[in-house]
């Protein structure tokens, strides 16, 4: 975060190339998790990438369609009101399971 009313409310998270799902799950559960709940959103935004999956051409990361699920139903539990954005993904062939596994994940 920067100096003045944002302070310490700007969280980044780096994980090595080639992290699955229990790398980002404990980042989530660890670090992530615990910052949005102190801040006591009344709203949060998720922005659902999936550029993490094993099969994107970019990220270099290893997320399954579980993992993306499993970390979506972690996220619908960070505030009394959770909304999903699409943002994408490189693998359009993945992209229909990957939001199907994380709109399951968000109704758990």
């Amino acid at each position: 975060g920067g100096p003045g009313e944002g302070d310490e409310t700007t969280l980044n998270v780096p994980l090595p190339a080639g992290s699955g799902d229990e790398e980002y799950l404990h980042a989530f559960d660890e670090l992530v998790g615990p910052a949005v709940r102190a801040f006591e959103p009344e709203l949060v935004l998720v922005s659902a990438g999936f550029d993490a999956h094993a099969e994107d051409p970019l990220a270099g990361m290893h997320v399954t369609a579980e993992g993306f699920g499993r970390l979506a139903s972690h996220s619908a539990d960070l505030g009394p009101r959770v909304a999903a954005v699409l943002e994408g993904g490189y693998n359009p062939g993945a992209l229909p399971g990957l939001v199907a596994a994380a709109l399951e994940g968000f109704q758990k």
